[in-house]
């Protein structure tokens, strides 16, 4: 309805005429003159689009232009908008002038981060010098933003392949199941090889150095649910065909496999029904604090070696590499800005402290 008003247009006898003409114009409606404004300025503003950097739930937004990042960032009047959203949210949406501060139209346009790439590509190209005011950048905003938005909830969406970083292997997670025999032999055995750092209470890990010289995690060791039990994971077809060889050697009579599961991560998310809703998890017991302490270790030890790492998002550079042109920092800065979004969506939901990400800017030194 708020972009009929503001774009939209009807044909009429053959005639096409703008729906705000219509309604400002002779034999319109009555309005107050507060109303009559309103209309006007809502005809007037353009879309755009906007990342929210700062938060008071219930009392305001700050938003900063993605297109034109060289306008001051906006603080916008809203009360019950301000609650739901985090920072790093990003939104297409009209800011009109009220007096002495802005407010939102009425409607906004919620970009997922992750499929907004596409959509900041498109309109930058579109909007290639031309003036932040012009009458061009405001047709070229409403006509693409609404187009997107919409689109992201008629076409499927296509599930990407999901690859492991270091070696570029289809990501699939394979579990062995083993009985064992003997858990005093077993553990002897692991605590006998170099690669393998752990212990039977908390696991263990097979760590084996890359062509790259850094260390990475093939395999891991953990305890199954019964006390004779133990079970082995990987995460490629390939760290399977030759973790299980290694294991067993190891392990000798110490362990007997059982067992073998397989599950593809795409083919699961691609059998996900689209309404499904996940089942609540049931209330930790951990305070939040430890919680956070756990998910931030996992975080610095999934990220270590991040800086130098080919990435898709940055056309297969290192951040490293990219951030030695402006246009890279900046993706590298939207890269890491969406990482911090995530970590404050799940923090939020699960009512603790976020982590942290300022080791990946200091890894780059880079400000936040």
């Amino acid at each position: 309805m708020e972009w009929l008003l503001a774009e939209g247009s009807l044909t009429l006898k053959g005639r096409e005429r703008r729906v705000a003409d219509l309604l400002l114009g002779r034999g319109g409606p009555l309005f107050s003159a507060e109303q009559r404004q309103w209309l006007e300025l809502l005809t007037s503003t353009p879309l755009g689009l906007y990342e929210v950097i700062d938060v008071v739930p219930g009392e305001s937004l700050r938003l900063r232009d993605l297109l034109f990042p060289e306008q001051a960032p906006v603080l916008v009047r809203e009360k019950s908008g301000s609650r739901e959203v985090v920072k790093f949210d990003l939104m297409a949406a009209r800011l009109l002038p009220v007096g002495d501060h802005y407010e939102l139209s009425g409607a906004v346009y919620s970009i997922p981060r992750h499929r907004s790439l596409d959509l900041m590509a498109e309109l930058r190209h579109e909007l290639e010098g031309l003036a932040p005011d012009s009458p061009e950048t405001k047709e070229v905003l409403s006509i693409i933003i609404p187009a997107y938005w919409l689109e992201l909830f008629t076409s499927a969406f296509e599930i990407p392949e999901i690859v492991d970083h270091s070696t570029g292997e289809p990501i699939l997670l394979i579990t062995d199941h083993y009985r064992v025999q003997d858990w005093a032999a077993l553990e002897r055995a692991l605590s006998g090889e170099a690669e393998v750092e752990g212990n039977r209470a908390e696991g263990w890990g097979r760590l084996v150095e890359g062509a790259d010289g850094l260390l990475r995690s093939r395999l891991t060791i953990d305890p199954g649910r019964q006390p004779d039990r133990v079970q082995v994971s990987y995460r490629t077809q390939k760290c399977a065909d030759e973790g299980r060889p290694w294991f067993e050697e190891v392990a000798g009579s110490g362990a007997v496999f059982v067992s073998r599961e397989i599950a593809d991560p795409k083919g699961m998310l691609s059998q996900r029904p689209p309404d499904e809703v996940p089942e609540p998890l049931a209330p930790a017991q951990l305070s939040p604090e430890v919680i956070s302490g756990v998910i931030e270790q996992r975080i610095r030890h999934l990220y270590a070696d991040w800086a130098d790492q080919p990435l898709p998002a940055l056309d297969g550079r290192t951040p490293r590499e990219a951030i030695k042109t402006p246009a890279g920092l900046e993706q590298v800065k939207f890269l890491l800005h969406t990482y911090e979004h995530g970590e404050l969506q799940q923090a939020k939901d699960q009512q603790r402290s976020p982590v942290s990400f300022d080791f990946l800017w200091q890894q780059l030194g880079i400000a936040p």
